[in-house]
């Protein structure tokens, strides 16, 4: 169905389109054309327009105006709207033609006018209208006819021929006529549309509308009245008289019920007719519009006249008032009693309103009279409780039929245990309980005495100490203290403190304490833990309390608990190398942890461990900051290795570094993007992990650097998972005892970034929690960039800078830096005063604090004696001074430890390292002379604050004072292993030192006596202790003697040695037996180790197993590995000399690498009794003595023993031998141990690969039986008689040496000469000269042809010479 059902019509000039939208929003208003919501205005054709509109009302509204005038920017426009597409007038003709008639000279005309429907029922209806009407066209020749069906009026003449002969001016004539009589009954007849329900009753019902000049019609749910124009205006004015007004009046409540009975009254006499309607917040006013008019200025100025008054009420009481009835209470009294009402309304103030200023006075006196508020400041100690009991019971009664009084109470200002009371109410109640509260405190004056403590320890078990004492409750407090000095403090009225010190101090001073030390400090862990009933019991029986006594000389068992630390764990550990295998197999990790703070690229170590994603180097941020460092030279290296092979994710890469890494190798890890902790990157990441450190330990690498990989912007891993991997499988390595050589691991974390802190902690604690498994050590220690470092200053002072939470911390005093107002931004101030707790922040807000004072507070719930609060205002001189009155603080109060943060660095905001300066100048100006202090503690809790401290440190202070915590293992590698004794002595002065001390408190010296006694039994009766004979302990290595003493300080033993060498080892039953275990399994894995390396060796001497290496040089395998090859062992394959894996094929005799799978060959050779074989030489038979083995031209050694020959000579060679000759190289190896051992001086045996020319002839006779100097002559004796060798072959290849055979080859020798220290040869030469004349048997070895540069040596010993390769050549 259309949207706009009703439509309209008119002729215009044509229209722009804004001048079309401007007379769419003029049918639109209904105030301009009666219209209403319509849509767009459109052109039928020619200058008719039509608009249509939603409600039919409004389209009949507009049709009631005969003209609409708009005004556009062209000018006005006078629009006539009719219902029909043809609008020329709204009651002009719509057609005129011609009609035929018989006379020539006339013609008729006819011409059809629609008109309004309702103007034609008033026509035939109105006889006296249609007469005048018809009698109109009657006097023009015509005759008229109405059409009610087509709401049409049919007029009809004839005209006479013009002059002229034609019709044309008379018909436009006539047609001129018709058109003015019909515009003449527009203007005498008006029909007017009524569309309101009221109007139309009215139209319907009054007889004026219903006469003989007037007609009404109806139509579904309107009237139309239709007659003379005049008549008309009239009634329309009635009826638009008729419609009633209404006006919205926005009103104030409780202004309007202070006028409303004026108001009333007001309407009822001035304007009847309106009707009021009384809304939230409004008045409507509905009626004739002039009295709405009327009404609405009359409330308006009723309202202006009302007054009203703000009383500022403590907001305590306005709360009162609204709980209780006061407000209607209230209310009504004002509105009965006053000379005029007054409105009572509570908010955040009281506001009083009335139309009367001196109602508003009297009002507010009434309040200010009535009600109060009254605040009692408490005065010394009193029964809080018991004045809460009185005040409810006094409360209670005064309420017992309405709410007239409440009693709250607050903590003083100066934040101790003061208290006030506050009382609100009404005045008299107030003044009641006011009364009650002050005869209370008169009878209840507190007050608070000392009674000084001679021990500590009493302190610590005060409440136990009152059970044994008998104390039961009283009317006072007690309450021990260590601050200022041990003592307890008395409070509660003053009458019972007294008696109850002068009691108390009795009793005290009659305690008797005693202690008792046992051996070892496993006593105080049994007493702790098994042994914690039996305690108890014998406290019981004995009526004594107990205590272990710590002290500095007498650690605990367990591993102490660094103060400062963030995490449950201690920041640096340092375990021995120990066993984790099943029984039977044993294995040392050597491996040492190491958490760096720097960036992976800046790291020394010989493996760096990268991820990637998609096989792209820069598809993370670390390998970008690698490329950055390596330049193009890494990409190419990288894109060579991974440009051909298939990664799945969780695969490794290796990549060899260019020089500008720290490193040898890269590890890059295909990683995927977090998944979940059950997903497949999680799964990858930990295989690429593991991969990366078997790897390491496979190639013999040393140190292997690794980031935590996954919480980047690629990966997306959380920072907990991501670490969580990689210190489960840093875990799992430790566990399966197979580091090899790799001994150190980094950890490297970034610092600067927001979490770098919380990721520090997370790796720490993880590492910490896996470094030991079963109570076995699984990695040797545990170290980090923010160990803590110790100096020793003057009259030893220990200043410690530890990276920790001075919450942690347990010293004597706590320093607290606090601008004294802002106690709840972040930092060190809110998070010490949360641990002291709410007193000690109450007492702090009220204080009052010069520059550069310490205000002292006691330490609530700080385990410390006390706190020292400072400001340094971000002044370096200040904060220098407020460091040295700190120390004459402690030394004041005689403390001997004291914890400072970081003054000012940060919420203060200084620099780090300006900080570290001035703090660390004021420790160092303020030391000379101190008595009291030993330890003052820096506890920084910020990565770069640490770092800026310990720089500054090391520059402020030499390093002969500074001690770092890794420094005694550097002095242990520096240092000799020590002997099994030295080393047991250590222990028994280490252990001894850690005894155990229980300190017994009671009444009588019978009953300490007795408890301490049932206290050693008993732990008498949980020891035992075993003797270890010095041959046993021979059996002790280093690292067996570490596990000892892991073991001896984690049971807490006792031991013992004597001058035979004997060690005793006493203590708790299951410690000793642990020690037992120990012991066996050293002896065990001792005895293991040895048969394995006397097999190993047995079998190295009678073996050689070779693997062709990628230089194509045989080289030997390791004892080990020759081990595996001999017995098969090849499970987990070899590994060769270089630290390579290879898995092995003994078949084939091949090796192939397991990742790249690149292939070797293997060789065995089987040494003789009195020969071993060179590594070169192919296999031979146990009987074969002589062997000649024809080299491959491809072989590298091939191609080795040509590449020397063709240097000078450029004949062709056919072949080349080796000479494998058992006997003539048994002589020769014995000649060379000969010549060496003779030179050791002079460098040795002097080995040359040297050329010797031969014939076909003599070839076979040197080959068997060696080069025979007897031979000499045969071509040359010019340097003596002896065998000539010589340097260069192109000298041997002449023909006078090497002759050529029948078919032109040639032979040389290539052999291997001892040339040793060498003299110039003479042609006379039979025998070597005498190297010294006093030494008769020391002749030189060989002689040359010239000293300067030789070309040719000459032996005169037929074993100094071995040939070692025969190549046959020919050419010219």
């Amino acid at each position: 169905m259309d949207e706009y059902p009703y439509p309209l019509f008119f002729e215009a000039p044509d229209f722009t389109d804004r001048e079309k939208e401007k007379v769419r929003r003029y049918f639109q208003k209904r105030r301009d054309s009666g219209g209403g919501d319509c849509g767009s205005l459109e052109k039928l054709g020619g200058n008719v327009y039509k608009i249509c509109f939603k409600e039919k009302e409004d389209q009949e509204r507009v049709l009631q105006r005969k003209f609409h005038t708009i005004t556009l920017p062209s000018g006005e426009v006078q629009l006539t709207v009719s219902r029909t597409s043809s609008p020329q007038t709204s009651d002009q003709p719509s057609t005129s033609q011609s009609l035929s008639s018989t006379n020539p000279n006339i013609k008729g005309l006819e011409k059809t006018f629609r008109i309004d429907v309702f103007l034609l029922f008033f026509l035939r209806d109105n006889s006296k209208a249609y007469k005048f009407f018809e009698k109109q066209l009657s006097s023009i020749g015509c005759t008229v006819e109405l059409n009610f069906d087509e709401e049409e009026v049919l007029v009809r003449g004839e005209v006479d021929k013009g002059p002229g002969g034609g019709f044309g001016g008379a018909a436009e004539k006539w047609e001129c006529q018709v058109d003015q009589v019909f515009i003449q009954l527009t203007e005498t007849y008006l029909c007017y549309h009524v569309l309101e329900s009221k109007q139309v009753k009215m139209v319907l019902q009054d007889p004026s509308f219903k006469t003989d000049d007037i007609k009404v019609y109806t139509e579904s749910g309107y009237a139309v009245v239709v007659g003379e124009t005049d008549a008309m205006k009239e009634k329309i004015a009635i009826l638009e008289k008729s419609l009633p007004t209404k006006k919205e009046v926005p009103i104030v409540e409780k202004k309007f019920k202070l006028i409303e009975e004026e108001f009333d009254r007001e309407m009822r006499a001035n304007c009847p007719d309106v009707t009021i309607i009384r809304g939230t917040a409004m008045i409507t006013l509905e009626g004739p519009d002039k009295q709405v008019q009327s009404g609405a200025a009359k409330l308006d100025e009723l309202i202006k006249n009302v007054k009203e008054k703000r009383v500022k009420f403590p907001t305590a009481l306005l709360t009162f008032m609204k709980t209780s009835d006061a407000i209607p209470k209230y209310q009504t009294r004002f509105q009965q009693s006053l000379r005029n009402p007054v409105f009572f309304e509570v908010g955040s103030d009281l506001v009083l309103s009335s139309l009367s200023s001196d109602a508003l006075n009297e009002a507010e006196a009434a309040v200010m009279r009535d009600f109060k508020v009254s605040t009692v400041q408490l005065q010394g100690a009193i029964d809080l409780n018991r004045l809460k009991e009185i005040l409810t019971k006094a409360k209670n009664e005064a309420n017992s039929r309405e709410l007239r009084v409440d009693v709250s109470y607050m903590p003083g200002a100066s934040g101790t245990s003061t208290t006030k009371v506050r009382l609100v109410g009404y005045s008299e109640d107030v003044a009641k309980l006011n009364e009650v509260v002050h005869d209370f405190q008169m009878n209840q004056v507190s007050t608070q005495e000392t009674i000084n403590l001679v021990h500590h320890d009493i302190v610590y078990c005060f409440n136990k100490i009152l059970d044994l004492i008998g104390v039961k409750q009283t009317k006072v407090t007690l309450q021990a203290s260590h601050f200022p000095n041990p003592c307890v403090f008395v409070s509660g009225p003053r009458c019972h403190v007294q008696e109850a010190k002068e009691t108390l101090t009795s009793t005290l001073d009659s305690l008797i304490v005693d202690t008792l030390t046992l051996d070892g400090p496993g006593a105080q862990q049994y007493f702790q833990e098994e042994g914690k009933v039996t305690k108890e019991l014998i406290e019981g029986s004995c009526h004594v309390i107990i205590r272990d006594k710590q002290t500095a000389a007498t650690p605990s068992v367990q591993r102490p608990r660094n103060t400062s630390r963030l995490s449950d764990t201690p920041r640096s550990l340092s375990y021995s190398r120990s066993m984790y295998s099943t029984v039977g197999n044993s294995a040392i990790n050597r491996t040492n942890l190491k958490i760096k703070l720097s960036s992976l690229e800046n790291e020394q170590a010989d493996v760096l461990v990268a991820p990637m994603l998609n096989k792209q180097l820069t598809s993370t941020n670390i390998g970008n900051s690698l490329l950055a460092k390596a330049g193009n030279a890494l990409k190419l290296k990288f894109d060579s290795v991974v440009a051909s092979c298939a990664i799945t994710p969780g695969d490794v890469q290796l990549v060899d570094a260019p020089p500008s890494l720290g490193c040898s190798k890269i590890f890059f890890i295909e990683c995927l993007p977090w998944d979940g902790v059950r997903g497949k990157s999680v799964q990858a990441l930990g295989n690429g992990l593991k991969r990366c450190l078997e790897l390491c330990a496979q190639l013999n690498l040393g140190s292997v650097a690794i980031p935590i990989i996954g919480p980047g912007v690629i990966l997306k891993y959380p920072l907990r998972e991501a670490i969580q991997v990689l210190t489960d499988i840093i875990h799992q390595f430790g566990l399966s005892a197979s580091s090899g050589s790799l001994t150190n691991i980094h950890i490297v974390i970034k610092p600067g970034y927001p979490d770098s802190e919380a990721c520090y902690h997370d790796v720490y604690k993880q590492l910490s929690l896996n470094m030991n498994q079963g109570g076995e050590a699984i990695f040797r220690s545990l170290t980090s960039d923010l160990d803590d470092i110790v100096m020793i200053l003057g009259r030893g002072v220990k200043l410690h800078v530890v990276f920790g939470d001075i919450t942690n911390e347990t010293t004597d005093a706590v320093v607290n830096t606090t601008d004294f107002q802002n106690f709840n931004l972040d930092g060190v101030c809110k998070d010490i005063l949360t641990v002291a707790g709410p007193q000690v922040e109450t007492e702090l807000k009220a204080a009052k604090v010069d520059r550069g004072e310490i205000y002292v507070t006691q330490s609530g719930n700080f385990p410390c004696k006390a706190i020292f609060h400072v400001c340094g205002q971000r002044d370096e001189a200040l904060i220098e001074q407020l460091v040295c009155d700190i120390i004459c603080y402690c030394e004041w109060y005689k403390y001997s430890s004291v914890a400072i943060p970081a003054i000012c660095a940060g919420a203060g905001e200084l620099d780090p390292a300006v900080v570290a300066g001035t703090i660390l100048q004021g420790i160092k100006s303020s030391t000379s002379s101190v008595n009291s202090l030993t330890d003052i503690r820096l506890v920084l809790i910020k990565i770069d604050v640490f770092l800026a401290f310990k720089e500054e440190a090391m520059q402020m202070y030499s390093p002969a004072v500074i001690n770092r915590v890794s420094f005694q293992e550097q002095q242990q590698q520096q240092q000799p292993p020590p002997t099994v004794s030295a080393y047991l002595s250590s222990l028994q002065i280490s252990s001894t030192s850690q005894q155990s001390v229980f300190t017994f408190l009671g009444l009588s010296k019978t009953d300490i006596y007795d408890a301490m006694e049932k206290l050693k039994h008993q732990y008498q009766t949980q020891c035992s202790s075993k003797i270890f004979s010095k041959e046993e302990l021979d059996f002790l290595s280093q690292d067996d003697m570490m596990e000892l003493k892991e073991v001896v300080e984690s049971e807490g033993l006792f031991m013992q040695t004597d001058q035979s060498g004997t060690l005793t080892v006493s203590g708790l039953k299951d410690g000793v037996t642990r020690v037992m275990q120990k012991m066996s399994q050293c002896q065990y894995v001792t005895l293991t180790r040895e048969v394995r390396v006397r097999e190993e060796e047995d079998v190295y001497n009678r073996v050689v197993w070779c693997i062709l290496a990628n230089n194509c040089n045989w080289e030997r395998l390791p004892k080990s590995a020759n081990h595996q090859l001999e017995k098969k062992e090849l499970t987990e394959g070899i590994t060769d000399a270089q630290g390579l894996i290879w898995e092995v094929d003994l078949q084939t005799m091949v090796a192939t690498r397991p990742l790249s799978r690149r292939r070797t060959k293997l060789k065995r050779l089987e040494n003789l009794p009195d020969f071993t074989f060179p590594l070169y030489w192919d296999p031979m038979a146990a009987n074969e003595t002589m062997k000649v083995v024809s080299l491959e031209p491809s072989s590298a050694e091939y191609q080795s023993v040509k590449e020397a020959f063709k240097r000078t000579v450029t004949k062709t060679v056919m072949k080349i031998e080796r000479l494998q000759n058992v006997h003539l190289r048994r002589a020769y190896e014995a000649q060379k141990k000969h010549i060496s051992d003779k030179n050791v001086q002079e460098g040795g045996a002097g080995e040359k690969l040297l050329y010797h020319g031969t014939t076909r002839e003599n070839c076979h006779s040197i080959m068997t039986t060696g080069f025979n100097r007897s031979f000499a002559g045969q071509n040359a004796t010019a340097y003596g008689h002896g065998t000539y060798f010589a340097v260069n072959a192109s000298y041997s290849a002449q023909s006078t040496y090497s002759k050529p055979a029948a078919d032109g080859s040639r032979l040389m020798f290539v052999a291997r000469v001892l040339t040793g220290v060498f003299t110039q040869g003479k042609g006379s030469m039979k025998v070597l000269p005498l190297r010294n004349n006093q030494q008769p048997h020391n002749r030189f070895d060989s002689a040359v042809d010239k000293m300067d540069n030789p070309s040719m040596y000459i032996v005169f010993h037929d074993n100094q010479a071995y040939p070692d390769y025969l190549i046959t050549f020919k050419g010219e």
